[in-house]
This record gives C-alpha cells, sequence and structure tokens, in this order.
C-alpha cells in the first residue's frame, strides 16, 4: 500500500534547512499530551533550554490530554488549528501520513547527523522503522519507547516446587508453570488479560508474533487466517479455561491487572518497567521476591511488545525549520532528551542514550535488551492507516470471544479476519 503525502518543494528546503537561522518571529506552536505534573515540568525545562539556545525561536506549548487528543487533532485537520509539532501515537502515524497531513523529516535527520557527526536514522530502535519510516521516508522522531517483560515471585514458585532461578521460557511453559503456582498456592499464575483493553493485544502480540502468526499477508490483506495464528490463540486463551488468570480476566481493564499484581494477587505479569518503580515505592512484603525476565519465546522466537511515542511535524506548518529545530532538539541526546525521558521512567528513543545511565542497570536493563526483539504490531509489514482501529477492534475480539466459550478459535479467527478485511477495504 502506498501513501498519499505532501512533500514541500525541495527548492524551500535548500533554503529553509536546520543550520539556517529561523526569523526572529517563529512561534513553534507544540502540543504536547502527558498531564502529568512532572512531565510537564520537564517539558518546560525542555522549552526554556532550546529558547536560550535559540533565542530567534519561540515554542508555545500547550497540553491537549491524551484522551482527546485524536479528536482535537482530526477536527483541527478538517477545520484548521492545527499545530506545528505535537506528539502522535506511534500506531495512528501512517494514519496521518495518509491523509498528507505530515511533513517528513529525511532531510532535518540528515541535517542534524552531519552537524553531530551520526546517522539519526541509525540511532533509532529497529522496531520503530516499522512505524515511523513509511515509504523510504522518515515521518517522526522517537522521544520514548517501552516494551513489556515478565515479572515473577520467586517466594510463589518455590511453593509450587518450581525452581525460582528458571523463569518460563516459552507461552506453554508459562501457562504450565502459572496452573502448578495456582493449585498450590491459590494465588492467580499469571495476569492474563482476555479484554477489550490495550493491555490484553499489547500481551498476545508477543504470542502471534512468536509464533509466527503475521497480521498481514502478501496481498495486504487478513494474514491470520494461518495454522500459526490458530495454535497462538488457542495457547493464550488456554489460561483462562485453565483457570490460571482471574475469573474476570474477559472485562478487567489493564490498570485492574496491574493493581492486582502490586496487591499480590498474582504471580506473574507482562508490563513496563512502570511496575518495578510503583514495587519500588509502594514497598510490599513480597518486593524482594519480585524478579524479571524476557518474555517467553514461541516456536519462531520471541517478539517483545513495541510501543511509544514520537514528535511529529504538520505539513500545514508555516514555520517547518523552527518546528523541525525544535523536534531534533526534543527527541536527540545532545538536547534535552535525557530530562524528558528520564524524569518519567521511560526509555529512551535513542540507542546510544539508552546505553546510559541510568537505563544500563536494573530494572531498565532487561527492557533495554529486550528491545532489541521488540517488534511492532504488523510486523514484519509496515503500518497501515487503519492500525489504531485493527489493533483494538479485532483482535481483542476474537481474544474474549474464545475465553467465554462463544466462539471457537477456528470460528473467532474466520470472524476476525473478516472484520480486518472489511475495516481495509473502507
Amino acid at each position: 500500500m502506498r501513501f498519499r503525502a505532501t512533500l514541500w518543494a525541495a527548492s524551500a528546503v535548500a533554503g529553509r534547512m536546520l543550520g539556517h537561522a529561523a526569523l526572529a518571529e517563529d512561534t513553534v506552536v507544540f502540543w504536547q499530551f502527558s498531564t502529568r505534573d512532572a512531565d510537564i515540568a520537564a517539558w518546560n525545562e525542555a522549552i526554556a533550554s532550546f529558547e536560550k539556545a535559540n533565542p530567534e525561536i519561540k515554542v508555545d506549548m500547550e497540553i491537549v490530554p491524551w484522551a482527546e487528543q485524536q479528536q482535537r487533532l482530526v477536527t483541527a485537520l478538517t477545520t484548521g488549528g492545527l499545530p506545528d509539532v505535537s506528539m502522535l501515537g506511534n500506531n495512528v502515524v501512517a494514519q496521518f501520513v495518509a491523509a498528507g497531513a505530515l511533513a517528513p523529516l529525511d532531510d532535518y535527520f540528515a541535517a542534524y547527523g552531519n552537524e553531530h557527526g551520526y546517522d539519526v536514522a541509525a540511532d533509532v530502535w529497529p522496531g520503530d522503522k516499522g512505524y515511523y519510516h513509511l515509504d523510504d521516508h522518515w515521518w517522526a522522531s522517537p522521544v520514548i519507547v517501552e516494551t513489556r517483560a515478565l515479572y515473577y515471585r520467586t517466594d510463589l514458585m518455590e511453593k509450587a516446587g518450581l525452581d525460582p532461578t528458571k523463569p518460563p521460557q516459552t507461552w506453554d511453559a508459562l501457562i504450565d508453570d502459572a496452573a502448578k503456582i495456582t493449585e498450590a498456592t491459590g494465588t492467580y499464575g499469571w495476569a492474563a488479560p482476555m479484554s477489550l483493553d490495550y493491555f490484553t493485544i499489547q500481551n498476545f502480540m508477543s504470542t502471534y508474533l512468536s509464533y509466527g502468526a503475521r497480521m498481514l499477508n502478501d496481498e495486504g490483506k487478513c494474514g491470520f487466517d494461518t495454522p500459526e495464528f490458530r495454535q497462538a490463540l488457542e495457547t493464550f486463551t488456554s489460561a483462562y479455561s485453565r483457570g490460571v488468570t482471574h475469573p474476570d480476566a474477559p472485562s478487567m481493564p489493564g490498570t485492574a491487572f496491574r493493581r492486582g499484581f502490586l496487591d499480590g494477587n498474582f504471580a506473574m505479569i507482562i508490563d513496563s518497567p512502570n511496575i518495578a518503580k510503583d514495587i519500588e515505592n509502594e514497598k510490599p512484603a513480597w518486593a524482594d521476591k519480585v524478579k524479571i525476565a524476557m518474555v517467553p519465546e514461541g516456536p519462531k522466537g520471541r517478539a517483545g511488545f513495541l510501543g511509544g511515542w514520537p514528535l511529529i511535524l504538520w505539513n500545514q506548518s508555516e514555520v517547518k525549520d523552527a518546528a523541525a529545530k525544535w523536534i531534533m532538539y526534543a527527541t536527540r541526546p545532545e538536547g534535552a532528551l535525557r530530562q524528558i525521558t528520564e524524569v518519567s521512567g521511560a526509555i529512551p528513543g535513542s540507542i546510544k542514550l539508552a546505553a546510559e545511565a541510568p537505563w544500563n542497570a536494573p530494572p531498565y536493563a532487561l527492557f533495554v535488551e529486550q528491545l532489541q526483539d521488540a517488534r511492532p504490531y504488523q510486523y514484519p509489514d509496515q503500518a497501515i492507516p487503519q492500525m489504531g482501529q485493527l489493533e483494538v477492534d479485532t483482535i481483542q475480539k476474537a481474544i474474549q470471544a474464545v475465553a467465554l466459550g462463544q466462539a471457537s478459535v477456528d470460528q473467532a479467527t474466520t470472524q476476525l479476519c473478516t472484520d480486518i478485511n472489511a475495516v481495509l477495504a473502507r
């Protein structure tokens, strides 16, 4: 599938590169989506340092909560009022590229790289290329990346007769160990989600990719109608049929699973580094009994979840050079990327910055290692405009239906591909 994208004239690019000073009246309107006080403070500090280094540019930050950003952006795209720069969910970059709403960043990547002596594109995590490098152009510069790992309670493993030094390495082993823990301790073995919630797909995508399933086939249609996907779906949902997760798992949000693990109701959970920070802050009695391991492997290897978000340049901007200068400053190690990511405990979108402290030490180091195997949902294909809808409205329905006994694996898979192909045909 090819994307429709408006590229500004080459002559304009030649005269408006990062090395040229912006006009004195350049003001960059920036939509920032986090409402967390610490994040807002970090962005304000980044803006202040950027403006000090670039007095000819002002950055006007507006807080647009994540819950409102999609509707605000879609409305502004239609009626006007888009910012120059904004955050964006990695799963919807392709949507706005297809609409011709984003400006490519290739020339800005190249100019910045020439100035600082390294290849900016090569410093982006491998999996992020599937979200941001579309049809041979870079459309976004990553700020943070996210992946998941397996947290497990060694004390509960011991009570179940399991070796606490050997966490489960495969999905089958994970569910078998969870079943033994559930039976021996009365604590649910694995916080396995089965509901219509992002947490479900963020767990399950590691399963289906590790079984060799693909969201899209070579014809650009649903690729899940395969034995590999059916096996992955059967394995994942067996966590519910075997009683190793909460009986309300088909309706529980991700926040309930996380809270449940912190409250001691689950022995294992696949989640982000945030859980480690929560354990450190809350100090449950078993805090020193929690270890972290890579996500389990499938027959085709390991595939970690890849989340995160970048900054993008809106094509309607009349101050593209100034806006791009702010993007590069905020997303590069030589600029403000450290102060923006360190305050939130997130892993930076720069490989070389993630090799430094605090990300080269526990608990982050294992997650950084996991990022080498982290993949986007549609791997090995590049993202498509319908990505945001497909990951939420289709796959999770299949998981929930099988878990609740409303459909067999075959029936759920058939319906899933029908739904996906209907979305793709629009």
